[in-house]
């Protein structure tokens, strides 16, 4: 699973987290860990140079100038290597103890370019490093150089902010092809770390009641009239609340007769808000100290390096986050999961007549697909395979869209 694990040290806490995450993944999966310490002592070399014109006059000699920048670099590179050999020494005597194949090496340079640099000349399958570091300020946001390696990382990152426990291992379901390669980390995790699985969907009806409310406050009284505007924000809700639901469950179910559940204890868990605040209260109240999400959803654009949601969660949660996929140099398209099509349409397309199809195309676009799925939900219900303008009336009406705000 993970063959190679590459910890970044540097003796904050943060990272001694990140130290007892990865023990405790290469405990489960019989990894290699390698622990790394990476120190800047050209940037030290730099502002000293950038401090010299201010040192006292009888340091300003040329001879005695270069025999202080001789020391100084003497002092930092000597004094880092003391540092790099304190932070990993106990560490590796640790892991050795406890029956783990370990190695270590210290590097000069940039942080976050050394530890992608180092994950990938050792071909690292996982980077473990803490949320912050030295430069912390107990403000629980990203370190900087924590926030270069996600960007960066060629693997998966383990974010770490605490130390492990023996609660469920939770996981993020959105019907991705890359979300349910992330559930089935979670469920080989959960049974090699003799944990039960928890598979969380979460969809955000509020988030179109603002779009809504928005509209309305940009639109005369008479346009909304116009657009039937309560009528559709009527169907829009009805959708939401049924049909993503369902949607979603269907997600679930997928991703729960998708895994090989044999020897571990999976539930799932169907819940409204923002995905990524949602994962955060069913971790807290579940007391989970792992969640697992893939590195990007359905929602991937061309470029993009980090999802939202993934964002959102590694920047507000207290518990430890994977995150699964690496950053690879083409950043290609989304792949959606082969069921989430089956969903949208269940049991192939249907024919729409044209007056039908008129109609449909005059209700507002952001809604428009979801209109199109409830009214042929409506007919395939009665076994029909083509949709008629009365279809469409009745189903309009059924969510208080006259004829006219329809042909508005």
């Amino acid at each position: 699973m993970y063959d190679q694990i590459l910890v970044a040290l540097d003796g904050s806490q943060s990272s001694r987290y990140a130290g007892e995450m990865a023990l405790a993944l290469a405990t489960a999966t019989g990894g290699h860990v390698i622990a790394c310490h990476v120190y800047g002592v050209d940037i030290h070399r730099r502002r000293f140079t950038d401090m010299e014109p201010g040192l006292p006059e009888r340091y300003q000699e040329q001879e005695r100038l270069n025999g202080l920048r001789a020391a100084h670099d003497r002092l930092m590179r000597e004094g880092f290597l003391a540092l790099s050999a304190g932070y990993v020494e106990d560490f590796v005597a640790s892991a050795r103890q406890a029956g783990i194949t370990i190695g270590s090496v210290a590097t000069e340079g940039r942080s976050y370019t050394g530890i992608l640099q180092i994950a990938r000349k050792r071909r690292c399958d996982l980077i473990c490093l803490g949320a912050d570091g030295l430069g912390a300020i107990g403000n629980g946001m990203l370190g900087g150089t924590t926030t270069r390696v996600i960007h960066g990382a060629p693997c998966d990152v383990l974010v770490a902010r605490r130390s492990p426990g023996d609660g469920p291992v939770l996981s993020g379901v959105d019907g991705s092809t890359a979300a349910l390669n992330a559930v089935g980390t979670a469920v080989d995790l959960g049974r090699k770390m003799e944990r039960p699985v928890r598979l969380v969907a979460a969809y955000d009806p509020d988030f179109h009641t603002h779009v809504f409310s928005a509209v309305g406050e940009s639109l005369s009284p008479e346009r909304q009239e116009q657009v039937g505007l309560a009528g559709q924000e009527a169907l829009h809700d009805d959708i939401i609340n049924d049909g993503l639901g369902k949607l979603y469950s269907e997600f679930l179910r997928d991703a729960e007769h998708g895994i090989d559940s044999n020897g571990v204890t999976v539930t799932t868990s169907l819940v409204t808000g923002k995905a990524y605040d949602a994962l955060n209260r069913q971790a807290a109240d579940c007391d989970a100290d792992l969640i697992v999400v893939s590195r990007h959803g359905n929602h991937r654009e061309p470029g993009s390096r980090l999802g939202s949601n993934a964002e959102g969660l590694l920047r507000t949660t207290s518990a430890n986050v994977l995150l699964i996929g690496g950053i690879t140099e083409e950043l290609s398209e989304p792949k959606a999961a082969s069921r989430v099509e089956e969903i949208a349409q269940p049991t192939g397309s249907l024919t729409w007549d044209s007056d039908a199809e008129s109609r449909l195309q005059r209700v507002p676009s952001f809604v428009r697909s979801m209109a199109k799925r409830a009214v042929e939900n409506s007919v395939r219900e009665l076994g029909r395979k083509r949709v008629s303008v009365d279809d469409f009336d009745t189903v309009a009406a059924q969510f208080g869209m006259g004829r006219r705000e329809a042909d508005a």
